[in-house]
């Protein structure tokens, strides 16, 4: 979690959802959504930033990748938030300058870039910090403060309320 103010950034808390191992898949789906939905509560975030689907050689374990990020998505939707999606490559370029850039080398430059004396751990941890920073660098890059929701346009708006009436 990062706290946003004007042009600075601070770091509040990073951790991890870690669903018992020996759980079923759909058990695992639903810690994942309970454990998000706490800290939606918890925290009260004004808004919420992901990564964006990765596709790895592996089928089975991007799909299921791909379903706890959906479960995680739905959490954020309920709680009435907006999201930001970002590509592991576009995350890694805003904060260690290269979209080939290890994890390691994300965790050491999030460390820096957020002044702390540890690095945070474990790698996933520094990983979400990293798509934080990201997303703090696009709303500043298109001129918007981070919370302050984009206006949609008056013919988005009259589609949208056409939409909902059918």
């Amino acid at each position: 979690m990062v706290e946003v103010t004007g042009n600075k950034h601070a770091f509040v808390a990073c951790g991890c959802i870690r669903p018992k191992p020996k759980s079923s898949f759909e058990e695992r789906l639903g810690q994942i959504y309970d454990g998000i939905s706490k800290v939606i509560a918890e925290s009260g975030p004004h808004e919420v930033a992901v990564e964006s689907s990765y596709y790895g050689k592996d089928a089975n374990a991007s799909t299921k990748l791909a379903e706890a990020r959906g479960v995680i998505r739905l959490a954020v939707h309920q709680a009435g938030l907006p999201a930001a999606a970002y590509t592991p490559a576009e995350v890694k370029k805003a904060v260690a300058g290269t979209g080939q850039a290890t994890k390691e080398q994300v965790q050491f430059m999030v460390t820096r870039m957020f002044g702390l004396r540890e690095m945070p751990r474990p790698l996933d941890a520094s990983d979400a910090l990293a798509i934080a920073l990201c997303h703090i660098q696009s709303r500043q890059l298109r001129g918007q403060e981070v919370g302050e929701r984009r206006q949609r346009k008056p013919e988005v708006e009259a589609l949208l309320a056409r939409m909902t009436t059918r």
